[in-house]
This record gives structure tokens, sequence and C-alpha cells, in this order.
């Protein structure tokens, strides 16, 4: 009898210890959505490119990227991002559920700051402004500079226009000095009896970061002044 009662004893603790262990027993859910978004910036330039990495984590798709206030364009792997206007911009990462539907993933709200043009001039003489003619002839350089950051760009090239008894003649330069052809076109301007005004245009420049950036164009008035001077 005794040891029956061992056994019925043993049996309650041998079930009790099954029901225990079957109630600790949990199903770990799957991770949340991740996503990084490299460099990690707040802000950047108006007009301009801005190069970003997303890393995506998710038992989900990522279905589409856009940023509100701008453009996102997808090359290798990379996100360009560019704004044109306004003072924000919202970058919006979605996911898509397995009902198909979409969901937002991430929203990431950057500053936007227009950056400051630099000042175009040829041989120191700035846009609508006077510049000597024998002075473009013998030198002839283009520069840029931004006015309060001091900011100097590198001038890549750039195009020149002159008037043709049928329109205007194109010339183009590949660094920032005129080319001997867009010289002998100078010097062969009558300002006495037609007047002359030169338009410098299509002006490509290396920022500081290293960004290629179209400049304003340049009007200049030219004057005889040394050539008078020098009896040429």
């Amino acid at each position: 009898m005794k040891n029956k009662l061992l056994i019925l004893l043993f049996s309650l603790v041998a079930g009790t210890m099954y029901v225990s262990a079957q109630t600790d027993t949990f199903v770990v859910k799957n991770a949340a959505t991740t996503i990084s978004v490299v460099p990690n910036n707040s802000w950047f330039y108006l007009r301009e490119d801005y190069a970003v990495k997303i890393k995506f984590s998710s038992k989900n798709k990522m279905s589409r990227v856009e940023l509100k206030g701008g453009t996102v364009t997808l090359r290798d792997s990379v996100y360009i991002l560019r704004a044109e206007t306004g003072g924000e911009a919202v970058l919006v990462v979605y996911e898509k559920l397995k009902n198909g539907k979409e969901q937002v993933a991430l929203s990431k709200t950057y500053k936007l700051f227009g950056r400051e043009l630099p000042t175009v001039t040829v041989d120191g003489v700035p846009n609508d402004s006077v510049a000597d003619q024998f002075t473009l002839i013998a030198l002839g350089r283009l520069r840029a500079k931004t006015k309060f950051g001091n900011q100097v760009y590198q001038v890549d090239s750039f195009c020149m226009f002159f008037r043709n008894p049928k329109g205007f003649d194109t010339l183009v330069s590949h660094t920032n000095q005129m080319t001997p052809e867009m010289k002998k076109r100078v010097d062969a301007i009558d300002v006495k009896k037609g007047g002359g005004v030169l338009i410098f245009e299509r002006i490509h420049a290396t920022s500081p970061e290293g960004k290629d950036v179209e400049l304003p164009p340049l009007r200049i008035f030219l004057s005889t002044q040394s050539r008078i001077r020098f009896g040429l």
C-alpha cells in the first residue's frame, strides 16, 4: 500500500512539472523593421545632388523611396536626393506588407540651405561692367569666388557668343582662359563703330567640394582706352 502511494505521489509531481514546462514555453516574434540612412546628416544644399545609402532590414520588402519637396534617383544602389525649392524636404521610405498594402517605414526631415553662388569675373571685371579690349586679348581668364565666404571655384569651361551676318557664332573653351580664336575675334571687333558686348554663358565650374556647378552668364562691355593710350 505504501509503495502504491509513493508511485501515485511521483506521478502527480511529474505531471505538475510537465504542465509547468508547457506553461513556460513562448514564441519570439519577428524583429521590427530597422532602417538607417548614411550619412545621417540633417540638412543639404538646394539644387545640388545629395547621395545617401539606405540600409533596410525587415520581414517585409522595401517598396519605394520618395523625397517630398524634391526628387529621388537610384544610381548603383545609392539614392540621389535633390530639392529645388523650400526650407525643408522629407525623405520617406515605404515597405510593402504581405497583404500588398504599403506603409511608411521611415520619415526623415532635412533642412534645406541655398549655397552662395560665386561671382564670375573676366580679368577681375564683374558682370555688366566695362573691360579693356587690350587686356582681354592679352589675358582673358575667367575666375569665380564667393563674396562672403571667399570660396574659390575652378572654372572648367565656358562659351562665348559673337555676332555674324546671319546670327551668332558660338566658341567654346575647355579651360578658364579664352582660346586664341576667341581673342582673335575680340581683336577684330570695332568698338567705336559698332560697340562691343561680350557674352559668356554655360560657365561650368568645380566647387570646393568637387561638384560641377553651372554659374550665371557674364556680360561685358568693351573699352578701347588702352589701345588709344598705346596708339594701337
